[in-house]
């Protein structure tokens, strides 16, 4: 009888600690299929970026830095007035700024000063594989110029453009119907670099390798300036 009773304890505790085990394994394995919190920092979407390029990229990088404040990332922004594709190429400070500001993707404005340029293959390849060069392994999205008004002129760099970056890498600009600051100036208007920054965003998810936490659109007008903001003059030195 005694013996009987040892067993059934046996039993009992054995079926205890089954029991025990099959909840804790089952606790694992729903942990392990968990879907991450993306509310948090994650090193595998962008959580800074860095934005360079000619004059036209201040409101356009305040406007990215909108989307930005709510989105959680951050932009970080570098303006040479009046530059072009080979005074980027030639500095030798752009590795260095990249270094500093340790983006997680580059963000270009650049080819609105070399627009007309009819040979781009001969004038700027170098140029724009010395560029692809200081970005090293970081993501980049080059934004490419719009039309300059009243001209026709410039299809031929943008198709170059694309073709050498890849289309996942480059955003051509030069269909979009942007609001100008006048008839004859390129620049867009405040409110055409809001409706410009808007449309790459709806282009990026679908259409880019940058993978951001999310895209949620700012309210209509909102333009933020990062912390890193640096402004150059055209006859500056970058």
């Amino acid at each position: 009888m005694e013996a009987l009773k040892t067993n059934i304890l046996r039993w009992l505790c054995m079926s205890l600690f089954l029991t025990a085990a099959s909840v804790v394994y089952a606790q694992n394995d729903s942990i392990d299929t968990i879907e991450p919190d993306y509310m948090g920092k994650d090193s595998t979407c962008i959580n800074k970026v860095l934005f360079i390029g000619d004059s036209m990229t201040g409101w356009m990088a305040e406007r990215l830095n909108a989307y930005g404040d709510i989105n959680g990332f951050e932009v970080a922004t570098v303006i040479w007035d009046g530059s072009t594709i080979q005074k980027w190429a030639k500095s030798s400070k752009l590795p260095d700024i990249i270094e500093e500001t340790a983006p997680d993707a580059i963000f270009i404005c650049l080819g609105m000063n070399e627009l007309f340029e009819p040979n781009p293959d001969s004038k700027l390849k170098n140029y724009v594989e010395t560029l692809k060069s200081d970005f090293g392994e970081t993501p980049f999205l080059w934004i490419g110029p719009p039309s300059f008004p009243g001209q026709a002129q410039g299809e031929i760099l943008n198709n170059w453009l694309e073709k050498e970056l890849g289309e996942k890498n480059y955003f051509s600009s030069f269909n979009l119907d942007l609001s100008r600051q006048s008839k004859s100036n390129p620049h867009p208007s405040r409110k055409g670099i809001e409706e410009w920054i808007d449309n790459v965003v709806e282009w990026i998810p679908d259409n880019s390798n940058l993978q951001f936490k999310s895209l949620n659109p700012p309210g209509k007008g909102i333009l933020s300036r990062g912390k890193y903001f640096v402004y150059k003059r055209m006859k500056e030195n970058l």
